[in-house]
């Protein structure tokens, strides 16, 4: 089954949450460094819609999609705390099967280091990955090494995701409570 996978995924797209005030988050694009952050630096990958990080990635090179050289050097580190959404893909761009939750750290750097929990990518100028496997382990989307694991649009997903949206709106208490109220009823 797997090698079936690898013969039908091009692509991997990525999409997970991001608030510029979170430091569970951090790029280095040449610009930032560990004691000072630039605060007007907005990553090229952001949804402003959904404020999330979507990017995709093509398989065999290891390549941004839709990547501006103008963005430069761009280094992400995230710790991305089960809230992800990795989807392989087709040659037209369909999907296949997907991941919600942990990072699939056998495809994602930082691989075995990753614990389920982290991305960390080096993307140069040229939208290329440092750190992209030559060959890409995709068995963390085979379930039981049987089927691709299907692609999943539960409740809990929904909900988790407005949840996020909830969090960045940064509600105070009572406006917290009201909500809950409003939406017991």
């Amino acid at each position: 089954m797997i090698e079936q996978l690898r013969a039908q995924a091009y692509y991997l797209h990525i999409s997970i949450p991001y608030d510029k005030e979170d430091d569970l988050i951090t790029f280095d694009n040449g610009i930032m460094n560990e004691l000072e952050v630039d605060a007007d630096f907005t990553p090229p990958m952001l949804n402003k819609e959904t404020l999330r990080l979507e990017f995709m990635i093509d398989l065999k090179n290891g390549k941004m999609q839709d990547w501006n050289e103008e963005y430069g050097y761009l280094r992400m580190w995230a710790k991305v705390r089960d809230s992800g959404t990795y989807t392989l893909l087709d040659a037209e761009k369909n999907p296949i099967c997907q991941i919600n939750g942990y990072v699939p750290n056998k495809l994602i750097p930082p691989y075995e280091k990753g614990y389920g929990d982290y991305i960390e990518i080096a993307i140069n100028a040229d939208g290329t990955i440092n750190n992209w496997s030559q060959n890409p382990d995709l068995s963390d989307f085979v379930e039981e090494g049987k089927s691709p694991k299907p692609i999943k649009t539960n409740k809990w997903h929904r909900a988790e995701k407005a949840l996020w949206h909830i969090r960045c709106m940064k509600l105070n208490k009572e406006e917290i409570e009201w909500l809950v109220k409003e939406l017991g009823k």
